[in-house]
């Protein structure tokens, strides 16, 4: 550590060495230590691949189809033989599309296929009662990665250029013509500009209960008379839909006017575009290198991911469940789960003292608080079950008479089937949101349950040979932060059993209103190198950061070996990070996430044993007032 710097820049003084030596993959925006982890078992797997391809023995039913899928996505000689042939048959069908009513005879048989369409339909836990599922309406995505992108006409106009360039070459491989293609390119942007009219920010989204807007069946009739929104429900669900719940209210208010006949041409050549971009990662490998061309160039990554890991990765996105479970039980030990299930419920025992012992809160609030921190479940290391669907999902080879896009389109139908055939009915609360081999965690505000898979539960974040100050400050404070989503500005208006509905007293509600402002203020316009952070659009993280970093290093002074700095230097340690510009720009406009040296120093910060073990004053950067300084949990 680079002693010299604790006082200036605490990352920096722990993460100076890695920062200097540590280069971002060609293939990757960025290095951190979650990208390190990732990248290890990355190979593992891959290396897995291999194995199991030579030698199947004693694999289950999900692994075979795994194997069965892969030796498929990385024939590339194949796929090159096939060309653009295996998708002929969608651009077929929506070349014979000539109107809205066609379209809208076509719309199941689209969606149950994944077809990119400008609107769309999950079915999801009810934000008022989590023991039923409801179905959810929602607009597309646009172009750019955000709205913000098209307000600032010089962006706007410098990351369309690079999108009509890059999209020219998916056309012309296609076979499209330099006129026909930008004749479909420029339709394809107008009709993208009617979706930013009424488009969500991230700032917005982020905001998610607003996600939740009922809707009744008449008012959606009478808002969308130029396409039966309803009649389409009621097919995918197979029943009667009472009300949809619209994530955008904006999109469904002008839906008439956006999806209209007088819009066709322009809607059908967002279909075309978007559809042809979507599945060219199916096809030959010159379409699958030209189709990230455009997402390489918003995230400055230099070149496209290796034949062998891309067709890796084709395979393993469709059943990392099962995967997943493989290395969960393979290389995450019983000695090492037991230790994390532990420090998970004394993470859990600090949270309840420190609610207890709570100075802003009501008697009143403190108990319904405490209520919903000893319902929550805990998973740990890898799922009970997997999707039912895998079970019904039977991979076809070429020499079968299947391709890539036959397959998509297979497991596609499967997938949704499976999601409507759950509307109005309870919720499998043991089904993961993420594999086993994902170096991530998180928290389910509509289970209230935390889950931590067994790819995050290594050295740094955690080791058996780590100091116990050392995991504190890693993967401690991730179980922390993971805790602190439920009592968030989102999860605190979920009650205990994942139900919007509100448990505190109106006094206290304010109080944590104004915690949270003092918060975003805290963050917000805080320089980073690459502009500032939008403390608003990271307000969730942050509060989460600060209360899981008070509550682990609290759990730490309780052990006999602490020490202090063995738990800061992690803590900095866990967030380096080494982006390009374009993805640190861009992170900037759409993560809610802080950017890592703000995770870092910034909440270090806010720390007063922090301030008072480094003696620092008010001339040192490190420093903050104690006026200043944020406390929610």
């Amino acid at each position: 550590m680079n002693k010299e710097l604790i006082k200036k820049n605490y990352y920096e003084a722990v993460n100076q060495e890695w920062l200097s030596k540590a280069e971002i993959p060609g293939d990757q925006p960025q290095i951190s230590v979650f990208l390190e982890l990732h990248l290890d078992i990355e190979k593992t797997l891959m290396d897995l691949a291999d194995k199991w391809e030579q030698d199947p023995t004693g694999l289950d039913k999900n692994l075979l189809k795994f194997v069965k899928l892969h030796k498929m996505t990385k024939d590339f000689e194949t796929r090159a033989k096939l060309g653009t042939e295996p998708i002929k048959p969608i651009i077929n069908k929506i070349n014979n599309i000539n109107s809205l009513k066609e379209l809208e005879l076509l719309a199941k048989e689209m969606l149950m296929e994944n077809y990119d369409l400008p609107f769309g339909f999950q079915v999801m836990q009810d934000f008022m009662n989590s023991n039923n599922q409801v179905l959810y309406f929602g607009e597309a995505d646009l172009f750019l990665p955000d709205k913000s992108y098209y307000e600032n006409k010089e962006m706007k106009d410098q990351l369309l250029g690079m999108f009509r360039m890059t999209t020219m070459q998916i056309l012309k491989l296609y076979g499209y013509s330099d006129e026909a293609a930008q004749e479909i390119i420029t339709k394809a942007l107008a009709f993208d500009e009617l979706l930013v009219l009424v488009a969500k920010s991230s700032v917005e989204k982020a905001d998610y209960v607003k996600m939740y807007n009922p809707v009744s069946r008449k008012e959606v009739y009478e808002k969308s008379k130029t396409f039966d929104l309803m009649a389409l429900a009621d097919s995918l669900v197979q029943t009667e839909v009472d009300k949809l719940i619209v994530f955008n209210p904006n999109f469904l208010e002008k839906f008439n006017d956006i999806v209209c006949e007088e819009n066709f041409e322009l809607l059908k050549s967002w279909l075309i575009l978007t559809n042809l971009r979507k599945f060219a990662s199916d096809l030959t490998d010159e379409l699958r290198i030209a189709s990230g061309a455009f997402g390489r160039m918003l995230s400055g990554i230099s070149e496209a991911q290796s034949k062998e890991k891309y067709a890796f990765y084709q395979a393993y996105n469709r059943l990392a469940q099962a995967v997943g479970l493989y290395y969960g039980i393979n290389y995450f030990g019983p000695k090492a789960k037991a230790d994390v299930e532990n420090m998970v419920h004394e993470m859990i025992g600090v949270y309840r003292d420190r609610i207890k012992n709570n100075a802003w809160l009501q008697p009143e609030t403190k108990s319904k608080a405490i209520t919903k921190l000893d319902a929550m479940t805990i998973h740990v290391g890898y799922p009970e079950e997997l999707p039912s669907y895998y079970d019904l999902y039977e991979v076809e080879s070429y020499e079968e008479g299947s391709n890539l896009i036959l397959e998509t389109l297979k497991f596609a139908r499967l997938t949704n089937k499976d999601n409507f055939s759950k509307y109005q009915k309870e919720p499998n609360r043991k089904i993961w949101g993420m594999p086993a081999s994902m170096v991530n965690a998180y928290y389910n505000p509509f289970n209230n349950q935390i889950v931590f898979p067994a790819a995050i539960l290594q050295r740094p974040y955690y080791s058996l040979d780590q100091s116990p100050s050392e995991n504190y400050g890693g993967i401690g404070a991730v179980m922390a932060h993971e805790i602190s989503h439920a009592f968030d500005n989102n999860g605190a208006k979920f009650d205990e059993f994942g139900s919007l509905n509100n448990w505190w007293t109106e006094e206290d509600f304010k109080s944590f209103e104004e915690k949270a402002k003092d918060m975003i203020q805290l963050f917000d316009g805080a320089e980073t190198g690459y502009g500032q952070c939008n403390g608003k659009l990271t307000i969730s993280e942050n509060i989460a950061d600060s209360s899981g970093l008070r509550c682990a290093l609290e759990a730490s002074k309780k052990h006999p070996n602490h020490n202090y700095e063995e738990f800061f230097q992690n803590w900095a340690r866990v967030w380096r990070q080494k982006s390009s510009p374009e993805f640190a720009k861009l992170l900037l406009t759409v993560d809610v996430h802080g950017p890592a040296i703000l995770r870092a120093n910034m909440q270090l910060r806010n720390l007063r044993e922090f301030q008072e073990y480094y003696q620092l004053t008010k001339d040192d950067p490190m420093y903050l007032e104690e006026e200043k300084m944020v406390e929610i949990w």
